[in-house]
């Protein structure tokens, strides 16, 4: 036997010091691992490779940087800016209302938002995420593959058609012509059964689409698109909408590797808000990303922090928005879909998501309601300076 070091370059938690124990004995033939002061000592095999032991004891000690933590990244800025900038912003008609909960984009205001998705597809592209493209709806096959109808009720928006034959399509026409007074439609006998819902979240497409794989190597994925929530603001600002704009990165692979990969995005989001000079944070949600009873009895759900949600503060309402989150799965989709790893056993997943609308109007809210008055280093790093 022999004994290889790795100094530490921050302390060790108790619960990331088993995580790494437990994967470096399932990896080697170790006989000891004792935490000394600032040194990790490790016996084992000398069979085994030292710089073999030591490359992945470095691995995992990055794998393990977010375990036992309930707040991962703060952004402890000033803000500049403490003003409602949604009047200035309606007023230049870079904002326009159109129903409770939606808006048209335009403008400055459009432009901080396609350059923010830039950034985050850049992210993708780091880790050489294969870009993908999903429908808006989703069949309702999916929703109950996920048993999402029964966890998030408060959240779904069905879709129905007029019934298919010429009576009931002459009658909802002549309900519904424009001499007609109406803000509704009656969902009555004139309707079908629903066989399709409004998209509620970006990423479970991703895994709908590896169903039945049975052979999946470790992969990243990414998509932008638009996602539809029964919610709405009650101030009717931008800081909650039915409708928003979401990138998504999802990493589907062996647990080290979801969660390795989890922690790479962290990195990157802990970049990004750096970046913009936001006053904003990484924090452990208190709504996990799914609410399967048999899911929350895991022991993940101790060790490793199924969701943290990144919040920026919005001073005039003087509170914080979820802006985005990042989310650890285990193997929910991977059992829910039945997708396999090449070499066996079923795959694991995780995610992250950005909410374009919602980042957008934190940074107005923190910078000012024009461009004129933000930092210059922002907008260059945005690409947005004159």
């Amino acid at each position: 036997m022999i004994e290889s070091h790795f100094k530490l370059k921050q302390p060790l938690a108790s619960e990331q010091l088993e995580f790494v124990e437990k994967s470096l004995r399932a990896s080697f033939d170790l006989s000891a691992i004792q935490l000394e002061g600032d040194v990790l000592r490790i016996v084992h095999s000398d069979s085994e490779s030292q710089d073999s032991v030591l490359g992945t004891t470095k691995r995992l000690l990055f794998i393990a940087k977010s375990l036992n933590k309930d707040l991962v990244f703060a952004n402890d800025v000033s803000v500049q800016y403490e003003g409602d900038p949604q009047p200035a912003l309606e007023d230049r008609r870079e904002v326009i209302p159109v129903h409770p909960g939606f808006f048209t984009l335009q403008g400055d205001f459009l432009r901080v938002f396609h350059a923010i998705n830039r950034i985050v597809r850049r992210m993708a592209e780091d880790v050489h995420a294969v870009e993908q493209e999903y429908p808006a709806v989703w069949p309702v096959r999916l929703f109950r593959m996920i048993n999402y109808f029964h966890e998030f009720p408060q959240q779904v928006i069905l879709c129905a058609p007029v019934k298919d034959d010429f009576k009931h399509r002459k009658e909802f026409a002549e309900r519904y012509s424009e001499d007609k007074s109406f803000e509704s439609v009656e969902m009555d006998h004139l309707m079908a059964n629903a066989e399709y819902g409004l998209e509620p979240a970006v990423c479970d497409c991703c895994y709908y689409g590896l169903e039945g794989i049975g052979n999946l190597k470790n992969s990243f994925y990414t998509c932008y698109n638009k996602v539809f929530r029964n919610e709405r603001s009650s101030t009717e600002r931008l800081d909650r909408l039915t409708n928003f704009s979401v990138r998504d990165i999802m990493c589907v692979g062996t647990e080290e590797f979801v969660l390795e990969g989890r922690q790479a995005l962290i990195e990157r989001l802990s970049v990004l808000l750096t970046k913009l000079r936001l006053r904003a944070r990484i924090e452990t949600a208190n709504d996990p990303f799914f609410a399967n009873d048999s899911a929350m009895k895991s022991v993940f759900q101790n060790s490793h922090r199924l969701k943290y949600e990144l919040l920026a503060d919005i001073p005039h309402l003087g509170e914080s928005i979820a802006v985005g989150s990042v989310n650890f799965h285990m193997d929910f989709f991977g059992k829910a879909f039945n997708i396999d790893l090449e070499g066996g056993g079923t795959a694991s997943s995780g995610c992250i998501g950005v909410g374009m609308e919602r980042l957008t109007y934190a940074l107005y809210c923190q910078h000012g309601a024009s461009l004129d008055a933000w930092p210059r280093d922002v907008l260059d790093y945005l690409e947005l300076a004159c």
